[in-house]
């Protein structure tokens, strides 16, 4: 295939009034549909007391927080490991696209702070192993397999391997965008090189921590049962929607006139295959440990899927996986497919509302229920809460969420040429093709 010259120039993004109005739009739309939702979510659920009913309600505001907030974290730090695995590849094709997943690391400095609130204010609430007495020997609602678990699950521990977690992956993102920028500016090959150094450090931390952080934030939401497949299942949650937010910007710059002549076709059609290929890995995680669990047919292991799969949450369980995994694998397998932008806005949608509810299925089905003291009726010290539906406001703190993450980003494009001008493999990337 024949090319045209690559011409390298100063390209820098600038914010427009659409830009500020669908931000903000969303900002200020989801936080007046998240405060109608919460003032008016009055449950009447038979056998539960006022008491239990007023719990509900600040369930549901805060299992609404971590759930968008886990979401949207998660997702700029993918954005930063995209980076970091790039770099570590030597890979030479993403570089033309490379200062759209720095842009979206940028949300974890708001992102990383409100996750640690959220977590600060619900984690007695949300979390059954925090509730208080549960791990002490002789009080009414104490719990010996979680009073087992004590030397791991508890709440200065928890929150110290939380902010030292997202510390270190906040710090290592700044300093990708750091010395990428600094690269435009003195050029050679330091910057790359401190660049490659880091990335080679994070990838061997990330992979352990981010295993641990699954569990705490999520895992232990349902603090009875555990998997081995957890934690890459969640960051292959994560790592799709990371791709495919960034395969949804390249299409967005591109039609407004940017990147011309640096980002093409061939990489949008290999950001198309990435979210193919991982729509795929993810479908394998979720069939892998479903399939485990739901053979050896172990009480205390299939009560996860039980209440997913047969309870109220039913719709969404299906659901996620005929998005996340039919969506793409009908009509985002051709190559054509991957370089529309009708297509690929169409997919990309799609597969980020499938992943956020899958997020939300995480985190609902044990979030919501409430905690008592161990009886026939309930031996496990819990009493199951039935599904209160996505409502005015799931869908209001959705927005508020997807607002802010949207505005951190644009505003991050600002910041910095739209692609590094003085990176070794610019005109590589630029010259990129992908041979059919």
């Amino acid at each position: 295939m024949e090319h045209a010259e690559v011409h390298i120039k100063e390209e820098r993004y600038k914010i427009t009034e659409g830009n500020k109005k669908w931000a903000f739009g969303l900002m200020i739309v989801g936080l007046i549909l998240a405060a109608i939702g919460y003032f008016t979510y009055h449950p009447h659920i038979e056998g539960l007391s006022e008491t239990d009913l007023h719990h509900l309600s600040q369930k549901r505001l805060l299992s609404n927080l971590l759930v968008n907030g886990y979401f949207f974290f998660i997702v700029s730090i993918c954005a930063a490991t995209f980076i970091a695995i790039s770099q570590v590849a030597n890979a030479g094709w993403y570089v033309a696209i490379r200062r759209i997943p720095e842009a979206m690391s940028e949300y974890s400095l708001v992102g990383g702070p409100i996750l640690i609130i959220v977590s600060l204010l619900g984690i007695s609430t949300l979390y059954h192993w925090a509730h208080e007495g549960i791990m002490t020997e002789g009080a009414s609602n104490f719990d010996a397999l979680l009073a087992s678990k004590s030397w791991y699950l508890n709440k200065p521990f928890f929150f110290i391997r939380m902010i030292l977690f997202m510390a270190f992956w906040m710090f290592c993102a700044h300093m990708f965008r750091k010395n990428s920028r600094n690269e435009d500016v003195i050029g050679g090959l330091s910057m790359f090189q401190k660049n490659y150094n880091l990335s080679t450090a994070y990838m061997v931390i990330f992979a352990f921590t981010f295993s641990m952080f699954s569990w705490d934030q999520m895992m232990s939401i349902d603090a009875h049962w555990y998997s081995t497949i957890f934690s890459i299942y969640n960051f292959a949650t994560g790592w799709v929607s990371a791709l495919t937010i960034t395969y949804l910007f390249v299409h967005y710059l591109r039609k407004n006139g940017y990147l011309q002549g640096i980002a093409t076709d061939e990489h949008q059609h290999d950001l198309g295959k990435f979210m193919f290929a991982f729509s795929v890995f993810w479908t394998y995680m979720w069939t892998a440990q479903f399939l485990l669990i739901w053979y050896a047919n172990i009480p205390e292991e299939v009560a996860y899927y039980k209440e997913r799969m047969f309870g109220s949450y039913k719709f969404y369980f299906y659901f996620v996986v005929l998005v996340n995994f039919l969506v793409p694998f009908f009509f985002f397998m051709g190559r054509n497919a991957k370089r529309s932008r009708s297509v690929g806005y169409f997919v990309g949608g799609a597969l980020l509302i499938g992943h956020w509810m899958d997020v939300y299925l995480m985190v609902m089905p044990g979030a919501m229920n409430l905690a008592t003291d161990p009886s026939d009726a309930h031996p496990a010290g819990i009493i199951k809460v039935a599904s209160q539906g996505i409502g005015v406001m799931e869908i209001g703190f959705l927005c508020l969420f997807a607002g802010l993450f949207l505005w951190m980003t644009l505003k991050a494009l600002t910041k910095a040429n739209l692609y590094p001008t003085k990176h070794p493999y610019i005109k590589e990337s630029a010259l990129h093709d992908v041979g059919v």
